[in-house]
């Protein structure tokens, strides 16, 4: 029984979940928020945080080609190895009023809280720094994929995708990031064959 008990001390305490660390924050603010404050209290979990925020949104409103730019500026980042998002000094010191930073909080929570009831630590080398690198040149292709605005439904699969390969990081969670990138892939498979297939009917009506 003692060695179990050792077994399960030597694990630690478990990690803040995302939504818990900006709850704390928010808690622990008073007045208006500089948007840099707030990624510097995310730390590396800046990059999974921004993307989720930016890519949930595309999955279900025709606006991931508006949303795909911000994705494809992180996702860059996580190839080159930052340790947290950069920004220029000019918009880390646009200020966001104590209302506007709530509502932020608000639906970053919201979300989070759906995503991480699924999400637990697994598969962990997937989320280790150097496959970093390559999930922030896969989320860059997939971030190329949603600025095709002109294909019907194309930004469901590619962006919902991108935002839970984007969680999966934040949780440690491989199993997340390897469904995130096969829902990418798929997507992409679509959006290329609905391009592919216009094409062909293109060149056929003109006779190209």
């Amino acid at each position: 029984m003692t060695a179990e008990v050792d077994a399960e001390n030597v694990s630690g305490p478990t990690p803040k979940r995302t939504s818990d660390v900006l709850i704390d924050f928010a808690k622990q603010t008073e007045g208006d928020v500089t948007i840099g404050e707030l990624i510097d209290a995310l730390k590396d979990r800046g990059f999974g945080i921004l993307i989720v925020l930016f890519a949930l949104p595309g999955a279900v409103l025709p606006i991931a080609w508006i949303l795909g730019t911000p994705i494809l500026f992180f996702a860059s980042q996580l190839i080159l190895a930052l340790p947290e998002p950069w920004l220029p000094e000019f918009l880390r010191c646009r200020g966001l009023k104590q209302d506007t930073f709530k509502k932020v909080i608000e639906y970053a929570v919201r979300y989070l809280g759906y995503i991480e009831v699924l999400l637990k630590p697994r598969w962990t080398w997937m989320a280790h720094p150097i496959m970093e690198r390559f999930i922030g040149a896969y989320i860059v292709f997939a971030a190329l994929v949603l600025l095709v605005p002109i294909v019907p439904w194309g930004n469901f699969l590619p962006a919902f995708g991108v935002g839970l390969m984007a969680a999966g990081l934040l949780e440690k969670d491989g199993l997340a990031i390897t469904v995130g990138a096969v829902m990418v892939m798929i997507g992409a498979f679509y959006v290329f064959a609905f391009l592919g297939g216009a094409w062909i009917a293109f060149a056929a009506i003109f006779g190209l």
